[in-house]
């Protein structure tokens, strides 16, 4: 991973609300900055953290290598364990290439409408219609201390890109997709813990489909 520069909360928070608007969120967004962030707690709070303060580093990064996104954490919650996404019991089963193999293996985007989300995103990534930068960037944060005791081969959450990071790590898992810099906002604790780097890619086995 690669630090570009520096950013912040308000920064994000009006990124966040202008792809939202995109999107077709009718809410006016707010003028002032505090406004802004106060709109997301208010609106968005699943894509805030009680820890994002002052003393939160934030910078935009770049992902340069495939293993930065294998080894985020994805979330967990009702719907991606219902789907087979995550499925808890061994180490690192929140890691998004994990997650992204099980999605292959249980057939997952053959059950989805035409319209949903990930199948759109599917394939305007395999059509390179996507380029996660700028706009379309992603958001990481540090994990949770729980989080990493159960993942220790990551470091970061995967805060806002879900639904483009999956079916974009399915793709590169079917080696139909050559991987491509990604950019993303990071956001990290005062106290950030350790780096624990136990995964390799190139040990990594495709899932049998």
């Amino acid at each position: 991973m690669r630090f570009v520069r520096e950013s912040s909360l308000e920064e994000y928070a009006a990124w966040y609300l202008r792809r939202e608007a995109d999107k077709g969120d009718a809410r006016q967004i707010p003028v002032r900055s505090d406004q802004q962030v106060r709109a997301m707690r208010t609106f968005h709070w699943g894509k805030m953290r009680t820890w994002f303060d002052d003393s939160t580093r934030w910078h935009v990064v770049e992902f340069d290598v495939v293993e930065d996104v294998a080894r985020l954490i994805f979330l967990e919650c009702d719907w991606t364990m219902r789907e087979r996404l995550v499925i808890p019991g061994d180490p690192n089963y929140r890691l998004s290439h994990r997650v992204a193999a099980n999605a292959l293996t249980h057939h997952y985007l053959d059950g989805l409408p035409l319209n949903y989300k990930h199948r759109i995103y599917y394939d305007r990534l395999a059509r390179g219609a996507i380029q996660q930068t700028g706009k379309d960037r992603i958001a990481i944060c540090s994990a949770e201390p729980r989080e990493i005791e159960l993942n220790p081969d990551a470091r970061y959450y995967l805060l806002d890109g879900v639904g483009r990071c999956l079916p974009y790590m399915m793709l590169l898992l079917e080696q139909k997709l050559e991987f491509a810099t990604i950019e993303a906002f990071l956001a990290e604790r005062e106290a950030a813990p350790p780096r624990r780097d136990g995964f390799s890619w190139s040990n990594y086995v495709e899932p049998s489909m």
